[in-house]
């Protein structure tokens, strides 16, 4: 469906003091963009520091954008077309697209005009979107399409070491670790990140006191392991506090560092605790 050209495609010469303004805010896993129209140029509005938000974005696993248009959403035709094309090839051989949120609340300038014209920009590059009129309601939308959880982070009982004690903190430790992936504001991952520290660092704490009753002759060698794990969940933590999620660290950390000390490390430790049971 073609848009007609009319009076709305006109850009007026009315004493708009703000106009082809665009201003990104990443904050977890949405991109927060504020859209100041009317446009004479959406492209060109586009500031340079898009390519780094989207690397970022892509970075943390499924993501959203909300677009809050404000004083006015007039975009000629032209610009529009533009604009659909630019999309397309941004995202043309992207893995995982965003869920877009367009904003018009009842005040913007030919907002319900414009709605389904930059809407269908966004549709025809197959990227998932959704009119609001609020901003609150368009929150909700993105967080919960943008629900995510990894296979890497699900508990398997075949992780079981053969001690109850430890296999629940594991276990707990691995859904920790899926709330901070999970956690769709910068706020909640980094709310979440803290969690899993502090429960890893009392885990860890936890099994050094254990090995001390047990008077475990691998102790030192363990303990080291877990100065090295706590190292790297420090510089994730870091990471995450600096609004630099990477998905696939929290993964390799849980999935494949922590597992392997699970399966080799613990593994043994459990087996010692249960022959000194048994003698």
């Amino acid at each position: 469906m073609g848009f007609q050209k009319g009076p709305a495609d006109a850009i007026p010469t009315t004493p708009f003091k703000v106009h082809d303004q665009i201003e990104y805010r990443v904050k977890g896993r949405i991109l927060h963009t504020t859209a100041r129209g009317p446009f004479s140029n959406v492209v060109e509005a586009i500031p340079p520091t898009i390519t780094e938000f989207l690397k970022r974005l892509a970075q943390q696993g499924r993501w959203g954008q909300i677009v809050n248009f404000q004083h006015s959403a007039l975009i000629p035709a032209e610009a529009r077309q533009n604009f659909a094309a630019y999309l397309k090839a941004r995202y043309e051989n992207t893995a995982v697209k965003p869920v877009v949120a367009l904003v018009f609340e009842p005040e913007v300038e030919a907002g319900a005009l414009m709605a389904p014209e930059i809407l269908k920009c966004y549709l025809d590059a197959g990227i998932q979107g959704q009119v609001f009129e609020s901003y609150a309601s368009a929150l909700d939308w993105v967080e919960s399409e943008i629900s995510q959880f990894s296979t890497r982070l699900e508990w398997k009982d075949s992780y079981t070491i053969g001690d109850a004690a430890i296999d629940e903190q594991h276990r707990e430790l691995f859904k920790r670790a899926a709330y901070v992936l999970a956690a769709t504001s910068h706020e909640g991952q980094v709310i979440s990140a803290m969690r899993l520290f502090q429960y890893m660092r009392t885990h860890l704490s936890h099994e050094e006191e254990w090995m001390r009753q047990l008077r475990y002759p691998d102790a030192d060698h363990h303990a080291h392991e877990h100065r090295a794990l706590m190292a790297r969940l420090n510089t994730i933590s870091l990471k995450i506090a600096n609004e630099n999620l990477v998905m696939a660290d929290l993964e390799e950390f849980i999935g494949d560092r922590f597992l392997n000390h699970m399966e080799t490390a613990d593994t043994d430790l459990a087996r010692f605790a249960s022959a000194i049971r048994a003698s």
